[in-house]
């Protein structure tokens, strides 16, 4: 699988990506929300994993012109697969998760977030 992760905690995006390979992954991690736009529109991926809050863009805004780019791409190809598209957060907000299922995110988390739970679920879903 081609996972994206963008994640404000450095730390805990390079901690997943990491366990994401070890898992047999190809994975890319980076750091701001310019390199999460113009990776994500740049290749196919199967996973995305996004901040909520990450620099020059939100990660609500993120999903919302990545589900733009998909609409457009599956009126050119009608066997377009959408990536999963999770949310991250540093804290559980009410408004920001409905938010996020609203604009057809696959799942909202809270980081930390026990790192084998999370993997099981990223995966499962």
């Amino acid at each position: 699988m081609n996972i994206l992760i963008g994640l404000r905690n450095n730390v805990y995006a390079d901690y997943l990506g990491y366990n994401l390979r070890l898992l047999g992954h190809n994975v890319k991690v980076v750091e701001d929300g310019i390199d999460i736009v113009n990776l994500l529109f740049s290749k196919d991926w199967d996973i995305v994993i996004v901040g909520i809050l990450v620099s020059y863009y939100n990660g609500l805004e993120i999903l919302e012109r990545y589900q733009k780019y998909c609409d457009e791409k599956l009126k050119e190809q009608s066997n377009f697969v959408k990536a999963k598209f999770f949310i991250g957060s540093s804290f559980y907000d009410q408004v920001s998760m409905q938010q996020a299922k609203s604009l057809g995110a696959t799942d909202y988390f809270v980081v930390p977030l026990d790192t084998d739970e999370l993997l099981n679920n990223i995966l499962k879903k």
